[in-house]
Parts: C-alpha cells; sequence; structure tokens
C-alpha cells in the first residue's frame, strides 16, 4: 500500500538520529525534528543559496570599459555559485536557513 511521506512521518514510530543522516546512501525524503535551544544573534542565521545546488552563491561585479578610457561596474546583479561542479546556467539567490 502507497502512502504520502506525510502520512508516513504521522504513522511511523521508528525514528533514528540525526547523526545517521550521512550513511543514507540513495536519494529519499527524510523530516527532522528539533527543538530550538538557543539563537546565535552575532552570525547569519541565513545564508543566500544558489537555487540549483543549494551552496553559498556570491554577488559578481562586472566591469566594463568607457568610452572615455574609464572603468565602471554594470548595473546589473549577477549571481555565481561557489559550487565549482554546479550545472546552474542562471544562478538566483533563494534564502537558506543555517542550521547548527
Amino acid at each position: 500500500m502507497m502512502c504520502s511521506v506525510e502520512d508516513e512521518f504521522l504513522k511511523n514510530d521508528v525514528f533514528s538520529p540525526l547523526a545517521y543522516l550521512p550513511s543514507i546512501l540513495e536519494p529519499k525524503k527524510v523530516v527532522v525534528v528539533g527543538t530550538i535551544v538557543a539563537i546565535v544573534s552575532d552570525k547569519m542565521w541565513y545564508y543566500d543559496g544558489c537555487n540549483y545546488c543549494k551552496s553559498k552563491v556570491e554577488k559578481k561585479f562586472e566591469t566594463y570599459d568607457k568610452d572615455d578610457g574609464t572603468s565602471d561596474v554594470r548595473d546589473t546583479q549577477l549571481y555565481q555559485c561557489s559550487n565549482k561542479d554546479c550545472n546552474g546556467k542562471e544562478v538566483f539567490p533563494m534564502s537558506r536557513y543555517t542550521v547548527c
């Protein structure tokens, strides 16, 4: 009998520690349940992540030469994924939560 991930979570009473996540060898959906015990206010709680691979993205500034021989920065906002293996073509940032 097939059931949704949500139904399986609500009916399944077998849970595993978070430390077992790296041992998952094939793609699957997991639900992580936790309790917030403190908020570190001197560190960012989110980051701009790649819309393809979720790695951190960095704002990229594109310079160009003007007719008068000086250089300037284009007004367009470009983003570059920090993951060298990412295949994203049109990368844009998505806010991602940082969980420690």
